[in-house]
């Protein structure tokens, strides 16, 4: 059951990995170029470097500790490559014609700002990362878009009874759990980890139709 926990939250979060709203730190004004192409929209090395540590916080990695520089540039690949899937979404959700209004915006934009300890804080960040009040609505706009385009292709995927039962029956649960409580957990863990792999399958779908440069050397 230990298994089955723990596939959850990383079900979880590889479903919503290109999905996560953040505001982006500071770039600085050495970071010019191209660090990628994805059909011709751009996908700035000013970009990477702001999405590279968000993406080593959310992993609780502080770039002055990588002493190992294969390390480093693998972490650097891999936000990269989220970002890659981002445009890939964000592409996507326009030929899906997905539409985000501006409750939607302005909710995630509240959600953020709730995360600093003053109003003048978050825009002193916001202003820092290079944004005005609407450049940044249209940024969460996409970040939004790309997560309900792979929320709907994921999809939501059905767990008989039968998976549940011979879930259970590899990994047990805890003694004293009720059954009803256990079926729940690991229900909920098929559809997570089936999720997460329907939208893995989705984005290696969207990349082998797309024109892919990785211009940034690693």
């Amino acid at each position: 059951m230990r298994h089955v926990l723990r596939g959850l939250r990383l079900g979880t979060a590889a479903l919503c990995l290109v999905c996560t709203l953040t505001l982006p730190t500071p770039a600085t004004a050495q970071e010019v170029g191209v660090a990628a192409r994805v059909n011709g929209a751009d996908i700035s090395v000013f970009r990477l470097e702001r999405h590279f540590e968000d993406y080593l916080k959310l992993q609780a990695r502080n770039v002055a500790a990588i002493r190992n520089p294969e390390v480093f540039k693998r972490l650097k690949r891999e936000a990269l490559d989220q970002l890659i899937d981002k445009e890939l979404l964000w592409q996507e959700s326009q030929r899906r014609g997905v539409k985000i209004d501006d409750a939607a915006v302005e909710q995630a934009r509240k959600g953020i700002e709730a995360g600093f300890a003053t109003r003048d804080a978050y825009e002193r960040r916001v202003r820092d990362a290079g944004f005005n009040e609407a450049t940044y609505a249209e940024y969460l706009r996409h970040e939004l878009a790309a997560s309900r385009t792979l929320q709907d292709l994921a999809g939501m995927p059905e767990v008989s009874d039968d998976e549940v039962r011979r879930t259970l029956e590899r990994e047990p649960a805890p003694e004293g759990m009720p059954e009803a409580e256990a079926k729940r957990q690991v229900r909920e863990y098929l559809v997570v980890s089936q999720r997460a792999e329907a939208g893995h399958s989705a984005l290696q779908k969207l990349r082998s139709g797309a024109k892919v440069d990785v211009m940034q050397k690693f």
